[in-house]
C-alpha cells in the first residue's frame, strides 16, 4: 500500500500506549487504531442515515415508542 509521510503530535499517554502494543512499528499500530477508528465512524454515520431513512418514511417515534426503547438499551447496557 501507498505511504504518505505525514507528522502528527500525539499527546505522550498515546504515543507509550501504540508502542506498548508488542511486535509492530508505532506506524504500524497507529494506522490499525485509526482505520479501526474510522471504520467505527463511517459506521456511526451510516446507522444515522439508515435511522433518518426509517423516520423518513414511518415517522418519528412516540413518547411511549422511544421509553419502551430507552428500557430496552437500559437492560442491554446493565
Amino acid at each position: 500500500m501507498k505511504k504518505w509521510r505525514v507528522t502528527l503530535n500525539l499527546d505522550e499517554d498515546v504515543a507509550q500506549a501504540l508502542e506498548s502494543i508488542a511486535g509492530k512499528s508505532l506506524s504500524a499500530t497507529a494506522n490499525d487504531a485509526l482505520r479501526a477508528a474510522v471504520a467505527v465512524e463511517a459506521h456511526r454515520a451510516a446507522l444515522g442515515r439508515w435511522l433518518d431513512e426509517l423516520d423518513a418514511v414511518h415517522g418519528a417515534a412516540g413518547e411511549e415508542e422511544a421509553a419502551v426503547v430507552e428500557g430496552l438499551l437500559d437492560d442491554l447496557l446493565q
